[in-house]
């Protein structure tokens, strides 16, 4: 009788683990900034990368993070489409979002985009992170605070 509840905890907790393995596998994003994603992708300058590197990476569900181009910055009509350049050192990626554009974008120190590398190079984003800088910065001492601003914060 005992030797039946240890099997059947045995074989419960071996489900358990199981399922949460596959599940883990399939939510599973690689990170890269963009430099490294070119670096994995296509070796040398992604000028250089070949169709073969691109389209093995085609589809394949990852985050990248870089800085915007400002002069790259194009925006749709209806306000839900973003096109812009992601850079990081020599390295860029162009991205397309569609979606909802954070309120800080503009501001943003960096950005972190979510969805899948197309064949032909280009980033497919439907997440969009922005990381401004510090929401509120002390006032130095002997300064006085921004016009509007009585508590010397900053909302950037």
């Amino acid at each position: 009788m005992r030797l039946r509840y240890v099997l059947g905890a045995g074989l419960i907790i071996g489900a358990v683990a199981v399922i949460s393995i596959v599940t883990f596998s399939r939510q599973a994003e690689a990170y890269y900034t963009v430099a490294e994603l070119w670096d994995a992708v296509a070796p040398g300058s992604p000028a250089e990368a070949q169709p073969s590197a691109l389209a093995a990476s085609a589809g394949q569900r990852m985050r990248v993070r870089g800085y915007v181009d400002a002069a790259s910055v194009r925006r749709g009509d209806n306000g839900l489409q973003l096109a812009f350049v992601l850079t990081d050192e020599d390295r860029n990626l162009g991205v397309t979002y569609r979606g909802l554009v954070p309120d800080t974008f503009d501001r943003a120190e960096s950005v972190t985009v979510g969805g899948t590398l197309g064949a032909d190079g280009a980033f497919v984003a439907d997440e969009l992170f922005v990381q401004c800088p510090s929401k509120y910065e002390a006032v130095p001492p002997g300064a006085t605070a921004p016009a509007g601003d009585p508590d010397g914060r900053s909302d950037g």
